[in-house]
């Protein structure tokens, strides 16, 4: 008899004993987790950045996929992807002096169509040239033209300033049925040195 109640009380410990325990071992895995939340968010922006490195590379024809593989283009030599203000829907690039500046921007909340570009270059030239009021702009090219079956509205201006005239140009398309814009700027006295090589890369976009 005594036997027995001497293993019924060992039975009662080892279940406090047990029942005690659990609070801290539930705390301990929250205490994990609040720890693990920031490294799965640091391991989000690792991926992003990854992501636009891998894009980033150039294929066997020098084309560059960009804009999760929606785009290709041939970039002009000399740029270099900066991470610095680029996201998925935000590409810059610029030269080791960072007087020539490439950005794209792709905005999916701006939908727009094929056909609406024309008249989408129209409206930019406008505000362009209310941006630059009372200054004698030198247009160079303002037309739309196609690219591989999509139209690309180009505006291609030099703006004159006390500080150094400035090469401009701009192009608006429809990717994926949402907006696409790049700009393209540099010191207007090494335009000769960037426009060919800018003029091809809009004549190599494929989409």
């Amino acid at each position: 008899m005594k036997k027995w109640i001497t293993v019924l009380l060992l039975i009662g410990v080892v279940a406090s004993v047990s029942a005690c325990s659990l609070p801290g071992e539930q705390e301990t895995k929250t205490e994990v987790n609040i720890e693990a939340a920031p490294q799965e968010q640091q391991g989000g922006e690792t991926a992003e950045k990854e992501q636009r490195k891998e894009e980033g590379q150039k294929d066997g024809q020098g084309m560059t996929k960009v804009f999760s593989d929606l785009m290709a283009l041939k970039l002009p030599e000399g740029l270099e992807a900066q991470s610095s203000g680029s996201t998925n829907s935000k590409l810059i690039y610029s030269d080791k002096a960072n007087q020539v500046k490439l950005e794209m921007l792709h905005d999916p909340e701006q939908r727009v169509t094929d056909e609406d570009i024309d008249m989408g270059r129209l409206k930019m030239r406008g505000i362009f040239e209310q941006q630059y009021e009372g200054v004698k702009l030198e247009w160079l090219k303002d037309e739309t033209q196609q690219v591989h079956g999509k139209h690309i509205a180009l505006n291609e201006v030099i703006v004159p300033s006390k500080a150094g005239d400035t090469y401009h140009l701009v192009a608006w398309a429809e990717l994926a049925g949402a907006f696409l814009e790049i700009k393209f700027t540099c010191p207007a006295d090494v335009k000769g040195e960037w426009q060919n090589a800018v003029h091809e890369m809009i004549d190599s976009i494929q989409m």
